[in-house]
């Protein structure tokens, strides 16, 4: 089985109250939380888990409005666009052979675009496009599904057969498998994928290292069950699972490399 490096790119910060983060809880303390677009290489293959916040400016700061409805202090900082995570990383858009979106959502799925990655195959939960097109929450607003550029992409991709809707356990490429994970939203999603500390989960049904360490599910978690089903399951099946928000992670990978 090939093992695959990772490196968790912080591309978004934002400090969220404890009751968005802890159920049941009324913490009102406020925490960071990091926003990642992960790099995956390996097996000749480099793909990406999330492509981070809208690069158009206008409709990144309509997700940045709507998490100030939350609190005023609830202000995302330390943008970095996915162009610009390119220029960093010397990434060039025909590398990216796939894209794994954790979420249908545009601080997950902002930079789907097809200039960006023009050859990749894409994978979506189904359950959050499913939420989209036969439902409307509120929570979040049905604008903050995928950017103008992300859908227009993702008609190109259905049209070609790189669009790939998953329920189960897909097998990306060997040692690399994608699935719907829900709890969090519908259209949260997981990542297994395998590396030198061993089968590494990628969890954003959680955002803290503590909801998986406590077993303790988030506090904006549409099936709280659900959450906790997934950790406890992850925890199992993984030798080390991340919650896909937490600052902790470039704490003991300082460089962001996962090797």
């Amino acid at each position: 089985m090939p093992n695959y490096e990772l490196q968790a790119c912080r591309v978004a910060v934002i400090p969220l109250p404890g009751w968005e983060l802890f159920f049941a809880r009324n913490d009102v303390n406020f925490y960071p939380v990091n926003f990642y677009v992960w790099i995956v290489r390996g097996n000749g293959l480099t793909g990406l888990i999330d492509t981070g916040l809208p690069i158009d400016p206008t409709e990144r700061q309509r997700i940045i409005e709507v998490c100030q409805y939350v609190d005023d202090r609830c202000l995302f900082t330390e943008i970095v666009p996915l162009d610009q995570l390119y220029q960093r990383c010397n990434l060039k858009p025909e590398q990216i052979d796939f894209v794994l979106l954790t979420q249908t959502l545009t601080y997950h799925a902002g930079g789907l675009a097809e200039h960006l990655m023009p050859r990749a195959q894409v994978y979506v939960a189904r359950a959050g496009m499913t939420e989209f097109l036969l439902d409307n929450p509120g929570h979040p607003p049905r604008d903050l599904y995928f950017t103008a550029a992300g859908w227009n992409y993702l008609r190109k991709l259905a049209i070609e057969g790189r669009l790939h809707l998953v329920d189960d356990p897909t097998e990306v490429a060997p040692g690399l498998i994608y699935e719907t994970t829900g709890g969090h939203h519908p259209g949260s999603a997981g990542v297994r994928v395998q590396t030198a500390l061993g089968t590494t989960g990628i969890l954003e049904t959680v955002a803290l290292q503590r909801n998986i360490d406590d077993e303790h599910p988030m506090g904006v978690a549409e099936n709280v069950a659900l959450c906790r089903q997934v950790i406890r399951r992850y925890k199992r099946e993984c030798d080390v699972v991340f919650a896909d928000h937490d600052p902790g992670i470039l704490e003991r990978f300082p460089d962001g490399f996962i090797r």
